[in-house]
């Protein structure tokens, strides 16, 4: 169930009272400059007072306020539909090798979120032997995905890759950041 968002509520209590939605929320947020998300400002700093503090005005406030309850509106309209995750052939093929070198039968790739990052989430890739209770799981090119279901809609539409340059090499999570993201290089963008 979603709550109607004010500009009186603290910024740590839009995201609390609205899990399912936070990482789209706090992208939102930080859109407007309010980068504060993730820190502690977030749990005593108004929606108001964070927009205000960044010296803009009451038409600010009341366009974010306008803009964050519209996140709420769309997403209960895309509750039930497919939000896994995709991975890339190169992801594919990594993801097999780290099984086959495990020499396990049966496994499964977790992908979830963590706290961390200026937006308050980071993103965890891990190999499993088996998933867990509550989990939603997909498949993709005989790889079981599972993914716990407070992490879904933080993941929705997130694609992996795997890179091996000389610059980098890892799995990659592909999220476009929304105008005005952060630069910290660990939200989950």
């Amino acid at each position: 169930m979603t709550n109607k968002i004010t500009k009186d509520m603290t910024i740590g209590k839009v995201l609390e009272n609205n899990p399912d939605d936070a990482l789209k929320l706090s992208e939102v947020m930080s859109s407007f400059g309010l980068h504060c998300v993730g820190c502690g400002a977030a749990m005593f700093e108004t929606l108001e007072q964070g927009v205000k503090v960044h010296g803009m005005d009451d038409a600010k406030v009341d366009e974010l306020v306008e803009k964050l309850n519209l996140v709420l509106k769309k997403c209960c309209k895309s509750e039930g539909k497919n939000k896994g995750v995709t991975l890339t052939s190169a992801a594919v093929n990594k993801v097999k090798e780290i099984i086959e070198d495990a020499e396990k039968d049966t496994c499964v790739l977790r992908v979830g979120i963590l706290s961390g990052g200026c937006t308050g989430y980071a993103y965890d890739l891990s190999v499993e032997d088996e998933s867990k209770e509550g989990d939603l799981l997909f498949e993709q090119s005989g790889i079981n995905i599972a993914i716990d279901k407070s992490s879904i809609n933080l993941l929705e539409g997130v694609e992996i890759d795997f890179v091996d340059t000389p610059e980098e090499s890892g799995f990659k999570f592909n999220n476009p950041p929304p105008d005005g993201g952060c630069g910290c290089g660990e939200s989950n963008h």
